[in-house]
């Protein structure tokens, strides 16, 4: 039993039932569980913060350790873990600065887990996957919003002056900064010199936010993989030029270890390294060609069965009474062209239609460029071509995807000329992000 009079603890007898229970008196420095929490006459904020944090810490590391894919295990963090704190929001009293410090657990663990770089965009962490974050919640804006936003919870702040071992009124906990918005962390994140600059490729009008993020969004890669990927956009690999002009390493030269001309820079690594360009640059092209040979000859019944992307070998001739697919095959002319060779080229002879394809895997800030040199390219031989061939249309299709997977608005059309379905693009972005992380970490070797 615990005696209390206007607030302060009072000793009584021990009272008996009528069947004679004793009832001990509570002291002074025991507590009793109410819903979840410990208390007396009030609650030791300090002991069960601490008690929430541990316990925090364990599921936090308990869904690290597991085999989850990237967009599982926020997930499982923002309904397994954070609701531990979620249920204490409005009654134990939590300072900016503890929100703060759960927040920058939530980076260590994942840091230590291998989830995350340690020098990525804090800000990208808790925006959502859409919109190029990785989904986290987070933990000061939830509290912020849950007390700020909630009338029942102001009413009762305002009323329990004394009534509850809790008052509220006199810890009153909506004097906290104010929320941080997606906006908002969205404007920090465009102002960061090295970080923005990502950001500020995303705010082209010719990029297509939506399908860009596609990868993040469905999550399916590795949560190491994930990370490694939003490091690479945001230019905090530890390259040569990046220790030696951001980290301020004293290192003789940061020219590139394997051509020894350029630079090292992330950009020079995943796209512009020329002892690179003839093996794994191509190899991350073909994959993508790949991809896109399959599906034309699986759509005209020029192959049957379907493989794997890597396991597949394309046919340099693959003809039916109805179309003629070439891979990577020169296209002779009369007149001289110079590039006649594009990566695949499609001939339905019913129509008299012909399409030029080729692919590109250009870095992030070329992207845009890079979708007009091709139509550029090709368009002398689509004029020379039409002739020859006697053909009633040439269409000229650039497939356009960057090495982190930014893709273009155009994307869907050129796969509409094509008619082909929109999860090619699912396909070959899973690829291409899936070569040039393998080219990075081997370069990085």
């Amino acid at each position: 039993m615990l005696h209390i009079e206007k607030g302060k603890y009072k000793q009584q007898n021990v009272t008996k039932t009528l069947n004679n229970e004793a009832f001990e008196n509570l002291e002074p420095q025991e507590t009793y569980k109410y819903l979840g929490f410990e208390q007396n006459t009030s609650l030791n904020h300090s002991h069960i913060k601490q008690q929430l944090k541990k316990k925090y810490k364990q599921r936090l590391t308990l869904v690290l350790k597991s085999k989850l894919n990237a967009k599982n295990i926020i997930k499982a963090v923002n309904t397994y873990a954070i609701p531990l704190l979620t249920y204490s929001f409005g009654i134990v009293k939590w300072s900016d600065t503890d929100l703060t410090e759960l927040n920058r657990v939530n980076r260590t663990k994942l840091t230590e887990h291998r989830k995350l770089h340690p020098n990525s965009c804090i800000e990208r962490i808790t925006i959502t996957r859409k919109e190029g974050g990785r989904g986290l919640v987070d933990i000061q804006t939830l509290h912020n919003t849950q007390i700020q936003n909630t009338s029942l919870h102001q009413a009762i702040t305002k009323a329990d002056k004394g009534y509850t071992p809790l008052n509220l009124h006199q810890n009153d906990i909506q004097e906290n900064t104010e929320t941080n918005t997606i906006q908002h962390k969205k404007d920090i994140w465009a102002r960061k010199t090295l970080h923005g600059s990502h950001y500020n490729i995303m705010q082209n009008p010719h990029i297509d936010t939506q399908l860009s993020y596609k990868w993040l969004h469905s999550g399916q890669l590795f949560p190491e993989t994930e990370g490694f990927v939003l490091a690479i956009q945001v230019k905090v690999i530890a390259t040569k030029n990046y220790r030696k002009y951001i980290l301020k390493e004293k290192i003789e030269t940061d020219t590139c270890r394997k051509c020894h001309q350029y630079p090292e820079t992330i950009e020079h690594i995943t796209g512009g390294c020329k002892l690179l360009a003839g093996t794994d640059y191509t190899d991350r092209h073909n994959t993508a060609a790949k991809i896109i040979h399959q599906e034309l000859a699986l759509k005209y019944g020029l192959i049957q069965t379907q493989t794997p992307y890597y396991n597949y070998t394309p046919e340099t001739i693959l003809e039916n009474e109805n179309c003629k697919l070439y891979w990577d095959r020169t296209l002779h002319t009369d007149k001289t062209i110079i590039c006649n060779r594009p990566d695949i080229t499609l001939l339905n002879k019913t129509q008299k239609h012909t399409y030029i394809i080729d692919i590109a895997i250009p870095n992030d800030s070329n992207i845009v460029q890079k979708e007009t040199e091709k139509i550029e390219k090709y368009t002398p031989l689509a004029t020379e071509i039409k002739e020859v061939w006697k053909q009633e249309k040439i269409t000229i299709v650039p497939i356009i995807m960057s090495v982190t997977g930014i893709t273009t608005k155009s994307f869907k059309q050129h796969l509409k000329t094509i008619d082909l379905p929109l999860y090619i693009h699912t396909n070959i972005q899973k690829a291409v992000i899936l070569k040039t992380t393998t080219i990075v970490r081997k370069f990085m070797q």
